[in-house]
C-alpha cells in the first residue's frame, strides 16, 4: 500500500493585549519654611490632596503594583529622577536625594502613580 500524506488546514487569530493604565495623581505644597537640611523627607498621606483637591484620607495613598506600575515625582513642574521616590506606602511618601536638598516653601510636589491591569486574549486555533 502506498504512503498517503495528510494536509493540515488550520486558522488562527492573533492574541490581543490591552494595557489598561490606571493613573492617580497626588499633590502636596511644601509647608512654611519648606524642606531644608536633609537629603530624605517623608511626607504623610494626610498632607497630600487628590486630583479634585480633596485631602487624602488616612492610609489613602495608592501604591504602584509590583512589576506592573511606576511612580513619577515632579517638584514645581520638573520631573525628578526615578530613584528620588524611595518609598510609597498607603500612609507616606519618602523621597531621597543624593545630597542635602532644599525644597522651598510653597513649591508643589506632584506624585503620579501609574498601574497597569493588562489583559490578553488567547489565540483561537481551529482546524
Amino acid at each position: 500500500m502506498a504512503t498517503s500524506l495528510l494536509k493540515l488546514t488550520m486558522t488562527a487569530t492573533q492574541p490581543t493585549t490591552t494595557s489598561n493604565p490606571d493613573v492617580t495623581n497626588f499633590f502636596h505644597t511644601a509647608p512654611t519654611g519648606g524642606y531644608t537640611g536633609a537629603a530624605t523627607y517623608t511626607i504623610d498621606d494626610v498632607d497630600w490632596v487628590d486630583d479634585a483637591g480633596n485631602p487624602v484620607t488616612d492610609s489613602g495613598l495608592v501604591t504602584a503594583a509590583t512589576n506592573n506600575g511606576y511612580y513619577m515625582l515632579f517638584i514645581n513642574g520638573q520631573l525628578q529622577e526615578g530613584s528620588v521616590v524611595t518609598s510609597v506606602s498607603a500612609t507616606a511618601v519618602t523621597i531621597t536625594f543624593g545630597a542635602v536638598t532644599t525644597i522651598d516653601e510653597g513649591k508643589i510636589l506632584s506624585l503620579v502613580v501609574t498601574n497597569f491591569a493588562p489583559n490578553t486574549t488567547a489565540p483561537i486555533i481551529t482546524g
